[in-house]
């Protein structure tokens, strides 16, 4: 293989990562306009929407490119496919930060009594994000493995804290607005942690060529 394939191929590898950080920001903007229930924080997320579907659109491009402009070697092919399928989920990733934001002006106000369980689901959903953003960057299968059992745990905050506000909805009829929106934040959050995985998964998949989507 040439050493400018090679090259490009680190170059879109490079920037798989920055748009993984990119994304990062984006949950963690959305996290903390979720718990401190600030609309100025969520608009950041709302105002930046664009430049990660812009980059998703540019990363996708630039490998359909390497493969029209070279003949890359199966391990090589490998690369490139994986790098399409979480720069997909990462962009994922970013629109489910977008709905989240999205959802903070219909429960201005509710900051000191949010959910315990919604607040755990965002620390667990975060380090979900931060951990895939790390083992992408340096191809860590320890964390990648980690990010995968974590999955779990976002699940079953997920459905308790959905049966707790649903509870609470038939209780207090008032309360239906706000908790209808505290559910899709955390609707948002699952989904967050899933696209995690995949990526998790496809890192896996990268380091050692084995498809592990229905092993764990």
């Amino acid at each position: 293989m040439s050493i400018r394939f090679v090259e490009k191929l680190e170059q879109l590898h490079n920037r798989c990562v920055d748009m993984a950080a990119l994304v990062q920001g984006a949950v963690e903007q959305a996290a903390q306009a979720v718990l401190s229930c600030r609309p100025e924080v969520a608009n950041a997320v709302l105002d930046n929407e664009a430049q990660i579907d812009a980059e998703e659109v540019k990363i996708e491009r630039a490998a359909i490119d390497l493969l029209a402009l070279h003949q890359p070697t199966p391990t090589d092919l490998r690369t490139v496919f994986a790098i399409v399928k979480i720069n997909s989920d990462l962009e994922r990733i970013g629109d489910c930060a977008y709905n989240i934001a999205q959802m903070v002006p219909s429960f201005i106000g509710r900051s000191a009594d949010l959910p315990p369980d919604l607040k755990s689901m965002v620390e667990a959903t975060l380090r979900q994000v931060n951990d895939t953003t790390r083992c992408l960057g340096i191809s860590d299968l320890t964390l990648a493995n980690e990010v995968c059992r974590g999955d779990d745990l976002v699940d079953a905050l997920y459905h308790q804290l959905y049966q707790d506000l649903q509870a609470g909805m038939v209780a207090d009829t008032q309360r239906v607005p706000a908790d209808l929106a505290l559910i899709m934040v955390a609707k948002n959050l699952e989904r967050i942690a899933d696209h995690c995985t995949n990526i998790a998964e496809e890192v896996v998949f990268l380091v050692r060529g084995q498809i592990i989507r229905h092993v764990h």
